[in-house]
């Protein structure tokens, strides 16, 4: 049986003109896309959604 040895991680990131700064994590993608939606509707600076992958420990 396949084990997984990663867990996706998802983070709110913003611009505020100093580069890309991690405003949020968030625990899956759909409380990113929440997330990323709310901050869209209250902040005038561009904002994304950055995935990446973390090693479980074993």
């Amino acid at each position: 049986m396949y084990k997984r040895k990663t867990k996706d991680c998802y983070a709110i990131e913003g611009n505020c003109g100093y580069g890309w700064g991690i405003e949020v994590n968030c625990e899956d993608l759909a409380d990113a896309k929440m997330q990323l939606k709310t901050y869209r509707e209250n902040v005038t600076y561009p904002v994304r959604i950055r995935k990446w992958r973390e090693k479980i420990p074993a």
